[in-house]
């Protein structure tokens, strides 16, 4: 960092063009903003340079530093890239332009040539900087350069971006991104940038208090759709924009582009699912899908449906102008997107990416010999892991208890992401009221639970007429704003019948539990002893044929109040 900021210092001294090198997405555009608002304020000159999605792919290029030099930049700044563009660095290097590299993508065995590198793998293992996005490290190099030339005026919507790139990297929520998140997403909605206050105009926010949740789910797809279909100076020029008529009029351009993305993606997916309902009869631990015709840019967002319906590592393919495959790579908590594709870089052309999600692209001739590595490569962990669909809620939680004091505690632990996820709730004996299909295939429910009514929502799921009337329910808590009204709604994750039976495993014993919410419950193990005890408080032991009470019956004992839902 010192050497980054002495080297800046010089170039702003010698009135040098300093090149700032992003990247398509949302934080990669975030981050290219950031830096060109902040070092414009500071006095600089500078040129931002992120490449086309279509026509270079991901990351710095020699291409780019080619056209930068014609421009006379001697100085190149990576943002949420660099880390592996050897070839890009070695050039620029040759042409005597010195690049600093701010990238928090995997390093390989070996760095390349660069002037100065920052990035968060580097720090200390206890590191609160350690789960940086891109975004996250422009906002510390713009930070600690502002106070070095006594400029902190020039970072009036640093904090802006850093929490709109981070949420929409889906960067741990941990560290420095938390402190930084709950102190950002309370001033955000008061924001300096014109841009930023089109979007919330196009997003219908008419609050004052924009959340994580709203972020991610219609600030981000906007940003993020220009770059997968559109040209990301869109994104740059809104960002930059001190007019408000333009700013409104450049958002209105962002929101189309979504609206087209999301066609496509929808056109993508229908696609994607007729080829695997038509392939039903074979087995893939990995799913691996190429079609010449399919747009590059949103086969990720379709590869990450496909992980939520059918939990298996997913690859989507689609063929690019230069005749190689670009592929979108996502999976599975627990699969490692990274670690298969470095076991199958021999066939690859390019790659990178993280765990959970990465990208690489391959010659049409290898593409089956790839399928059939991966399958490998998926086989075996689905062997090794305790892998199940399994849906495990933090609390139990009765409907009566969703109340303005109850969501005033639970929103004490916001901002939530990854690392700190929103708490999933459960609740028995829910009653379906009423059930209606809403356009775009979600289904609307309206249940009740002692005398009380609360509505639910299951996004992307149509669920007919034929479910149980009763039912147990697994779910997030959200407020819905709707025309300045408030009211509590369910996000569904999980449905099934309500029984007065269950399994219970406990220390390798099955044991099958009988209840009865009016009076009594009564466990059995496989050899037919029982032990019924009453539901109501405290919970007495009327019949015991396992023999003398003892900490086990008791902690079974609250297992299975804790399964019927009598205590949470």
């Amino acid at each position: 960092m010192s050497k980054a900021v002495i080297r800046l210092r010089n170039s702003l001294v010698e009135k040098e063009l300093v090149a700032i090198c992003g990247d398509y997405d949302a934080d990669g555009m975030t981050s290219t903003a950031l830096l060109i608002n902040a070092l414009n304020e500071m006095g600089f000159k500078t040129v931002a340079a992120i490449p086309s999605r279509i026509e270079d792919g991901y990351g710095l290029n020699t291409k780019m530093i080619s056209k930068l030099q014609e421009l006379g930049v001697k100085l190149v700044i990576t943002v949420d890239n660099g880390i592996n563009a050897f070839e890009a660095i070695d050039l620029a290097n040759n042409l005597n332009i010195d690049v600093i590299i701010t990238d928090h993508h995997q390093i390989k065995d070996s760095l390349p040539k660069s002037y100065a590198l920052i990035h968060p793998h580097k720090t200390p293992s206890n590191s609160e900087y350690k789960n940086l996005a891109g975004v996250g490290l422009a906002y510390i190099l713009a930070s600690t350069l502002a106070v070095e030339v006594n400029k902190l005026s020039s970072l009036k919507i640093a904090l802006d971006l850093f929490c709109i790139g981070t949420i929409a990297d889906m960067a741990p929520v941990t560290g420095f991104n938390r402190y930084l998140l709950k102190k950002g997403l309370k001033i955000i909605h008061l924001t300096e940038c014109k841009g930023l206050s089109a979007l919330y105009k196009q997003c219908r926010f008419n609050h004052n208090q924009i959340t994580a949740r709203e972020i991610s789910f219609q600030i981000a797809p906007r940003i993020n759709a220009v770059g997968r279909i559109g040209n990301p100076d869109l994104v740059l020029n809104l960002f930059s924009e001190t007019d408000s008529t333009i700013a409104n009029q450049l958002a209105k351009e962002c929101d189309k582009i979504n609206n087209k993305r999301r066609n496509i993606s929808e056109t993508i997916e229908s696609e994607a699912k007729a080829i695997l309902e038509a392939d039903k009869n074979i087995e893939h631990s990995f799913i691996l899908i190429a079609q010449s015709h399919w747009h590059p840019g949103v086969i990720g967002i379709v590869a990450s449906r496909i992980v939520e319906e059918f939990n298996r590592p997913t690859a989507l393919l689609a063929k690019s102008n230069d005749g190689l495959f670009r592929a979108s790579v996502r999976s599975p908590h627990g699969f490692s997107v990274i670690g298969a594709l470095e076991d199958c870089s021999s066939l690859l052309e390019t790659f990178g990416g993280h765990p959970l999600a990465g990208g690489f692209t391959i010659k049409g001739e290898n593409i089956n010999e790839l399928h059939d590595r991966l399958n490998t490569i998926a086989d075996d962990w689905l062997k090794n892991t305790l892998h199940s669909s399994f849906i495990r809620p933090e609390a139990y939680l009765k409907l009566s208890e969703i109340n303005s004091s109850f969501w005033a505690k639970l929103s004490e632990l916001e901002p939530f992401g990854i690392s700190n996820p929103r708490p999933l709730f459960w609740s028995r004996k829910c009653k379906i009221d009423q059930l209606k299909i809403l356009k775009g295939g979600h289904t609307k429910f309206t249940f009740s639970q002692d005398n009380l009514q609360i509505d639910g929502i299951k996004w992307r799921a149509r669920y007919t007429n034929n479910i149980p009337e009763l039912v147990d329910i697994a779910f997030y808590i959200s407020l819905n704003k709707w025309r300045n009204k408030e009211q509590f709604q369910l996000e569904i994750i999980g449905i099934k019948p309500s029984e007065d039976i269950c399994l219970l495993n406990k220390s390798g014993q099955i044991y099958k539990c009988y209840g009865n919410s009016d009076s009594y419950a009564m466990i059995e193990n496989s050899v037919g002893k029982k032990l019924l005890f009453s539901l109501e408080p405290p919970y007495n032991i009327i019949d015991n044929s396992y023999g003398t009470d003892s900490s086990y019956i008791n902690s079974l004992k609250d297992d299975v109040l804790l399964a019927f839902g009598i205590v949470n």
